[in-house]
């Protein structure tokens, strides 16, 4: 996913304050890389599965040094870390570096770069993230003694300067054991504000219920009625049935037949009836 807007900066580093100037204060694009689709397809979980080192191209930059992992084994969820891509290294991967290594795009203007950097070992591990502008160190930041994976150990790296053309992160002192991830990649913001910054997912409209027409049913005496269901103001489809209206059945020509031979046959029994009582008495 990514998030571009334009707008002004103006920062300060630590223990100094700088004022851009009038061509850096022009507008900036603000990007959020989090190496998930449509970009990229899901990595495999395990580094021996990613195989060789991938470089990773943006628009903001270039990631080099490590692999794409998709919902990486022994990887707790963590916030600032979107599913399912992470970008990480480790010593037991296929010839993955000891470093993870953000080469910003030429003629991208950068002076803040963040992200959330993963501790993938099994132990507390201190990390080092290094800004460059060319070849000289313009911003560092030491994320000390982060958590074991297990417990989630994480850090947000916010490195910020007039100018940053490369970035380097790696555990303290180039251990040679050695395992940790990035995600959420800031550009011209922090993480922390990228996120909290994307857009809502759409919401669809309320739907609109329209009731179904009243039911009319027959019951078994010929008679109809018909059944009306009340929905006030709702929308959701739910009602109360609130009448019951007889409606008078009208009989069919069969039907008239049918009574008229019904009246024909009892009155004809009961002159026969009368004969036989009247020749009996006499």
């Amino acid at each position: 996913m990514r998030i571009i807007t334009n707008i002004a900066l103006y920062g300060a580093t630590l223990g100094s304050v700088w004022l851009m100037s009038a061509s850096q204060a022009a507008a900036v694009a603000v990007d959020l890389v989090t190496f998930d689709a449509p970009s990229f397809a899901q990595g495999p979980s395990t580094y021996v599965a990613a195989g060789a080192p991938q470089t990773i191209v943006t628009t903001p930059a270039t990631f080099s040094g490590g692999v794409i992992l998709g919902f990486a084994t022994f990887f707790p969820a963590i916030s600032f870390a979107s599913a399912p891509n992470v970008y990480g290294t480790a010593d037991f991967g296929v010839g993955l570096s000891n470093t993870l290594n953000i080469n910003i795009s030429p003629g991208y203007s950068t002076n803040q770069v963040s992200f959330a950097l993963f501790n993938g070992e099994t132990f507390a591990q201190t990390y080092v993230a290094t800004a460059y502008d060319g070849t000289t160190q313009v911003a560092t930041q030491t994320l000390s003694s982060l958590a074991a994976n297990f417990n989630s150990g994480y850090g947000i790296v916010d490195l910020q300067a007039p100018n940053i053309t490369s970035v380097v992160v790696g555990a303290f002192g180039r251990p040679a054991v050695f395992d940790f991830l990035i995600d959420s990649v800031a550009f011209n913001q922090s993480a922390q504000q990228a996120i909290n910054s994307a857009p809502p997912p759409a919401t669809p409209p309320p739907a609109v219920f329209i009731p179904p027409p009243p039911v009319v049913i027959t019951k078994d005496d010929g008679t109809e009625v018909e059944l009306e269901l009340n929905y006030g103001d709702s929308i959701d489809g739910k009602g109360t049935l609130n009448s019951l209206n007889n409606i008078p059945s009208v009989p069919e020509p069969a039907t008239w037949a049918m009574l008229l031979i019904g009246s024909g046959v009892v009155g004809l029994a009961s002159r026969r009836g009368r004969a036989r009582r009247t020749q009996v008495l006499a």
